[in-house]
């Protein structure tokens, strides 16, 4: 059976929200143990959770200690290289549903227009369409109209391109044909043979 998903907001009861802790910050130091030991990454965690006083340290105090020493002497730029805070995030995500939501626009707008276009070759007047559609649909066709015409133009150029190999080939092929050496019968041979020998003679 799939988990239900959790919706990401604060939790209101107080009970739930400690076993949620609780239970996130061991996963989260599982996870962060897996990966150290998988990938040899430096990790350091350092959770504190307001109702315990003692924070939640992975892997132990020195060596978390040691960790955040090694960040602190790389130069400003490394540190804050990948580094990210929740606004950061939610922007960043923003910014991706946004470029979905434009291409999800840009085809239902394709869609739309190429339904106006089918209607209208099926008899649809175009009194009935508004000046904005008419400009769209006439800047679809143009387009339509010139990747066509680049496909009959890709299409003539390897046909031609076909003929002038296949001229070529036919060409060589005769070329071949003339220098062709044809087996002789032994008769023949004979028959050489002595108009040879009374030319000799």
């Amino acid at each position: 059976m799939a988990r239900k998903k959790v919706k990401l907001a604060w939790i209101l009861n107080d009970s739930t929200r400690r076993v949620a802790c609780r239970k996130r910050t061991k996963g989260l130091l599982k996870k962060v143990s897996e990966l150290s030991t998988l990938c040899g990454v430096e990790v350091a965690v350092v959770a504190i959770n307001p109702d315990n006083p003692e924070p939640d340290i992975w892997p132990s105090v020195p060596d978390a200690i040691r960790t955040l020493e090694k960040f602190e002497s790389l130069p400003k730029l490394d540190q804050i290289k990948r580094t990210m805070n929740q606004e950061g995030f939610f922007r960043k995500q923003i910014e991706k549903l946004d470029q979905q939501a434009k291409k999800l626009a840009n085809r239902n707008q394709d869609l739309h227009l190429d339904t106006l276009l089918y209607q209208c070759l099926s008899g649809k007047s175009l009194d009935d369409l508004n000046s904005q559609d008419l400009c769209d649909l006439a800047r679809m066709i143009d387009a339509k109209a010139n990747a066509l015409e680049e496909r009959i133009n890709d299409l003539k150029g390897k046909e031609t391109h076909s003929v002038q190999q296949a001229s070529v080939e036919e060409r060589i092929g005769s070329n071949n044909d003339s220098r062709r050496m044809v087996p002789m019968s032994k008769q023949d041979s004979l028959v050489l043979y002595n108009i040879y020998n009374q030319n000799i003679g």
